[in-house]
């Protein structure tokens, strides 16, 4: 079966997003996938918008280039649709993976035409604990939100990767937030 995604997350710098799009391509990796990770730099500042690309194939990827129509963008914050355009491109019917507890009115217009998968990937990092100089880390709960739009990667894979990254107690709270991601998005 021949498989190709590509992604664009649209984050702030801070919030991990080059991290979770290597975890990502490492997993897709275990499961026998090809997977790239481009991230872009502009002036790096905390809180300033920020933007990576992920490729992930059944073949070797050879682009290496931005992805400029992407099969589904990944928001951090749901108020970069005000300020950046992330939706720029997105292929007709894409998916739209973004950190929100609510969609409001704006937000449910502005994504119309596209399949959205809100994660309230605030509310799941508190319950697991996984902050940052007490901020919510927020892109493990999103990776579960594209972990189960995908369906290419296991649990039990995304759960080894993950605990190869991060040893002892981080790494069970970063599995305890995929999990409960997992657990309550309607994929």
């Amino acid at each position: 079966m021949s498989f190709s995604v590509e992604i664009r997350w649209h984050g702030r710098g801070g919030h991990g997003i080059v991290s979770a799009s290597n975890l990502l391509c490492e997993m897709a990796m275990r499961k026998g996938y090809y997977g790239i990770s481009i991230p872009i730099f502009g002036a790096e500042r905390r809180g300033a918008p920020t933007k990576v690309y992920t490729r992930i194939s059944s073949k070797p990827i050879y682009k290496r280039s931005e992805v400029r129509n992407p099969d589904m963008v990944v928001i951090t914050d749901a108020s970069l649709l005000h300020i950046v355009d992330p939706l720029r491109g997105l292929k007709n019917g894409g998916t739209v993976v973004i950190n929100s507890h609510r969609m409001g009115e704006e937000e449910l217009r502005l994504l119309k035409g596209y399949k959205i998968v809100p994660v309230n990937a605030v509310e799941i990092a508190i319950k697991a604990d996984l902050r940052v100089g007490g901020i919510p880390v927020v892109t493990i709960p999103l990776l579960g939100g594209i972990l189960k739009v995908l369906n290419i990667i296991d649990l039990a894979t995304a759960e080894a990767v993950i605990r190869e990254k991060w040893e002892g107690e981080l790494g069970e709270r970063n599995v305890k937030a995929l999990e409960m991601a997992m657990e309550v998005i309607r994929a």
